[in-house]
């Protein structure tokens, strides 16, 4: 057989791929990789929900502690108010939070104790508990949300009573009147005056 017949030969056995058996040669099955495409995408939406999950917590986190911060201020300013009350009317407490708005007049000067009743922020609501004595006169207010809360210490000295608290109803604002014989209030704000020192 000469040489051109065998390349011949050759060329018949292993003919050259073209058009469809090309197409054919190089075509995969989709259906193979689906599996791994499948838990790739489930891994990579584990991942985004987790991180959205731990940003949500931060958020709500720094949110109520920025509320935390905003009712220790109103509870300051309820206090005070009720302290000035107490000063200014002869020892007397406030029959409600109301009175606290009015104005009196002091000769040259006008006396407002509050500027406004706050809103809670723990709660959204102008409504507060409220500490009274045994004749219902005002003597503190507290959050009414039954929700823990982040700080638990780190209070000044004059908010002392509200470490370890279980809830911000027990954050507690109570104006505590200094005594004849001391001038020292039982750490709370007495209006200017400083409140007793913690003890070591």
């Amino acid at each position: 057989m000469s040489k051109v017949a065998r390349l011949g030969t050759v060329q018949m056995e292993r003919p050259i791929p073209t058009g469809n058996s090309m197409r054919r040669a190089v075509s995969f099955n989709p259906h193979k990789y689906q599996g791994f495409t499948y838990i790739g995408v489930l891994i990579i939406v584990t991942v985004m929900m987790m991180a959205l999950a731990a940003a949500s917590e931060i958020w709500h986190v720094t949110m109520q502690r920025e509320k935390e911060k905003e009712l220790l201020f109103i509870g300051h300013q309820f206090r005070a108010a009720i302290g000035k009350y107490y000063e200014q009317s002869g020892r007397r407490f406030p029959p409600s939070l109301e009175v606290l708005l009015q104005t009196e007049d002091r000769g040259a000067n006008k006396l407002r104790f509050l500027r406004k009743i706050y809103q809670d922020p723990m709660t959204n609501d102008s409504k507060w508990g409220l500490v009274t004595n045994p004749d219902n006169t005002v003597v503190g207010v507290y959050s009414l949300s039954e929700d823990a809360p982040y700080k638990t210490k780190g209070f000044i000295d004059a908010d002392v009573k509200l470490e370890d608290a279980q809830k911000y109803s027990d954050w507690k604002f109570v104006y505590v009147p200094k005594t004849r014989t001391q001038n020292l209030s039982n750490g709370q704000v007495n209006g200017s005056v400083r409140p007793e020192p913690r003890p070591n």
